[in-house]
């Protein structure tokens, strides 16, 4: 039973890290939508911040899938 907790709270873990990932990563789409970023950001920044805001993405999304298919276990 302490593994499946353990593991159901590390997957819930991991789904809040994936809803701030997108959420960072949905701010600089605005700001790249809006321009605004051109005030923030020189260019080479900015699409290095949003290159790594989308491997976050991919990252946590892997966690998370592979966390949900992984077997339960009730020891």
């Amino acid at each position: 039973m302490t593994k499946t907790l353990t593991a159901e709270v590390q997957r819930k873990n991991a789904e809040r890290q994936l809803f701030g990932a997108r959420r960072a990563l949905n701010h600089l789409v605005e700001l790249y939508d809006s321009g605004q970023w051109r005030l923030l950001y020189k260019e080479d920044t900015f699409a290095e911040a949003v290159r790594q805001a989308r491997q976050a993405v991919e990252r946590w999304t892997d966690i998370v899938t592979k966390s949900e298919s992984a077997p339960s276990s009730d020891d």
